[in-house]
C-alpha cells in the first residue's frame, strides 16, 4: 500500500510538470518550473508547491530560488528559498508547502531566482502558478 501511495505521489508530480506552461528563461540560460497540487482547496487548507530550476548554459551558476504567495486581500507569505549550484545542463527539483489563508479566491504562488555569481551570473527571473482557495 505505502509502494503504491509513493507511485501515486510521483506519478502526479510529473504529470503536473507536463501541465505547467512554457518556462522562463533567463538570459543566462536558467529555466523555472513552477506547479501547486490540489489547484483547488478549501480555506487555511495546505497545498504542495513543486519547482523545477534547470542550468541552460554551459557553466555553473550559484543561485537563490525563493518561494513566495499572496493572496487576494494582499498578504504575501513566504514559503522559503533554496541556495544551488547547478553544473552545466544540470537540474533540480525543489518543493514547499503552503499553509493557506483564509481570505477566498485566486492565491498566485511564485519561483524565482534572484540573480546569481559565477561565469554567467542569471538575471532575475520568476515563474507562477496559481491557487484558488474556496
Amino acid at each position: 500500500m505505502r509502494n503504491y501511495l509513493i507511485k501515486s505521489v510521483v506519478a502526479a508530480i510529473y504529470l503536473t510538470m507536463v501541465l505547467v506552461p512554457a518556462p522562463v528563461k533567463a538570459q543566462s540560460g536558467t529555466a523555472l518550473y513552477i506547479s501547486v497540487n490540489p489547484t483547488t482547496i478549501p480555506a487555511t487548507g495546505w497545498a504542495g508547491v513543486t519547482g523545477v530550476v534547470i542550468n541552460d548554459s554551459a557553466a555553473k551558476i550559484r543561485i537563490t530560488v525563493t518561494f513566495t504567495a499572496m493572496d487576494p486581500c494582499g498578504t504575501e507569505t513566504r514559503l522559503g528559498y533554496n541556495r544551488l549550484v547547478l553544473g552545466p545542463g544540470q537540474q533540480v527539483l525543489v518543493t514547499t508547502a503552503y499553509p493557506t489563508t483564509s481570505c477566498l479566491g485566486v492565491h498566485t504562488v511564485t519561483i524565482s531566482t534572484g540573480g546569481g555569481k559565477g561565469k554567467t551570473a542569471s538575471a532575475a527571473t520568476t515563474a507562477t502558478a496559481y491557487l484558488t482557495v474556496q
